[in-house]
C-alpha cells in the first residue's frame, strides 16, 4: 500500500488503521439497553450519533452537542413529523412489536406540536436562555452535529428524521429478539485507513491550525494599530511543523500514537510485512477478547499466524499477501447511478429491508 516517506533523514511509514465503517448502522446490546449507533462522518468531522432503546421500551438519541439523552419523539417532531398520527404512518408497514414501542413512546411524550419539542428540547440544551436562543440553538446542533453524513442544510430535516426511524426500528426488533445484533468483528463492518486518509486528516488539523493562527495575529495586529501585510501574518512553519512532528513521533490526531514507524529494512519480506502492518485503536491494555479471536471474514483478508506477542496480540494484524483494498468512490457519482437505476429516497422506514 505504500505510505513511506524521508522524515529527518529516515525512512518512515504510515501504518494503516482498522476502524468501524462510517455511515453504516450498527445495533447492539449494551446491558439492559439495544443500541444503534452509526459514525457519521462528513469531510473529517466525525460525530457518533446513536439511538437507544431502555428496558422499559423508552427510545433516546445522543449525539454530539447533546450533553445529556434527549427522548426521540420530540426529535422527530423537531424535524418535520409533526403529529403522533405521521409518526405513526412513517411505521405503517413495521412489525406490530415496532409499533406497540412507538405507541408506547407518543404516550410517555409531552409534547403535541413542533413549537412545544422545540422548547421541551431547547430547555434540555441551553437551560435557562430565552426562547428566541434556545430555538436558534436547538435548530442549529440539528442542523451540523446530527447525522451531518446526510446533510448541513435545513432542507433535509425530513430524511434525517427518515434515517433515525430506521435506527428506532433496528433497536426495537433486536431488543424483541426479531433481529440479529450486528456484528462488529464482521470485516465487512470495518475499514482501513490508508495513508491518504491519515495524512488527509493530518493536513487537515494542521490547516485550521494556520487558518486560528493568521486571525490571532489579524486581530492581534489590529489591536496595537499596525499596518496588516501577509508577510507577517503567515508563519508558513505553523502549518509545516505540526505536519512533520506528527509524521516524525508517530503522535497523530486524536491522541493515536504509533502511526508513523522507522521502516524496517532487515529484509524484503520484513519490509513487505511492515508496509502492509494493520493496527487497531483498541487499548493494549483491555481483554477486548471477541476483539483478538479470529473471525471468518478474515479469510484471504488477514493473515492469521503474523501477529505479535503480548498485549498487541491480535491487535496488530497483517494483511494477507494476496490481499488488496479498494479505495472508495465519489458520492455524487453513486447517487446519479442509483437515481438511473430508479432508486428513490422511501418514505418511511417500513420500506427499507432489513436484513434478519
Amino acid at each position: 500500500p505504500g505510505g513511506n516517506f524521508i522524515i529527518n533523514g529516515s525512512e518512515r511509514v504510515l501504518i494503516s488503521i482498522e476502524d468501524l465503517t462510517p455511515n453504516k448502522i450498527i445495533t447492539t446490546r449494551e446491558k439492559d439497553d439495544v443500541i444503534a449507533k452509526v459514525f457519521s462522518t462528513r469531510h473529517g468531522f466525525r460525530a457518533r450519533c446513536v439511538v437507544s432503546r431502555d428496558k422499559a421500551g423508552v427510545l433516546h438519541l445522543t449525539f454530539p452537542a447533546s450533553t445529556r439523552d434527549l427522548p426521540l419523539i420530540p426529535i422527530l417532531k423537531i424535524l418535520g413529523i409533526e403529529t403522533d398520527r405521521q409518526i405513526i404512518d412513517m411505521f405503517a408497514g413495521a412489525s406490530e412489536t415496532v409499533r406497540n414501542d412507538i405507541l408506547l413512546n407518543l404516550e410517555v411524550d409531552e409534547t403535541t406540536s413542533r413549537d412545544e419539542a422545540l422548547d421541551f428540547i431547547g430547555r434540555r440544551v441551553a437551560p435557562g436562555q430565552p426562547i428566541e436562543f434556545r430555538i436558534k440553538r436547538v435548530e442549529h446542533i440539528l442542523d451540523n452535529y446530527l447525522l451531518p453524513h446526510i446533510s448541513l442544510v435545513p432542507d433535509k430535516r425530513l430524511e434525517k428524521s427518515v434515517y433515525l426511524c430506521t435506527m428506532a426500528e433496528r433497536a426495537i426488533l433486536v431488543a424483541s429478539g426479531e433481529l440479529n445484533n450486528d456484528d462488529k468483528d464482521h470485516y465487512g463492518n470495518k475499514r482501513i485507513r490508508l495513508a491518504g486518509d491519515l495524512m488527509d486528516e493530518l493536513f487537515r488539523y494542521a490547516l485550521q491550525f494556520l487558518v486560528k493562527d493568521i486571525s490571532y495575529q489579524a486581530s492581534r495586529a489590529d489591536a496595537r494599530g499596525r499596518k496588516l501585510v501577509v508577510q507577517t501574518l503567515v508563519r508558513p512553519d505553523a502549518l509545516t511543523d505540526r505536519i512533520r512532528y506528527a509524521m516524525a513521533t508517530g503522535n497523530w490526531i486524536a491522541g493515536q500514537t504509533g502511526v508513523s514507524q522507522l521502516l524496517d529494512r532487515t529484509s524484503y519480506l520484513s519490509t513487505l510485512s511492515h508496509l502492509r502492518r494493520v493496527i487497531s485503536p483498541l487499548n493494549r491494555r483491555h481483554p477486548h477478547f471477541e476483539a483478538r479471536d479470529l473471525h471468518g471474514t478474515h479469510w484471504g483478508k488477514i493473515c492469521p499466524a503474523e501477529t505479535p506477542e503480548g498485549p498487541s496480540c491480535s491487535l496488530v494484524k497483517n494483511m494477507a499477501l494476496l490481499s488488496a483494498i479498494s479505495i472508495g468512490c465519489d458520492e455524487n457519482e453513486m447517487s446519479e447511478v442509483v437515481k438511473c437505476m430508479g432508486v428513490s429516497l422511501a418514505k418511511n422506514p417500513s420500506k427499507i429491508k432489513i436484513e434478519k
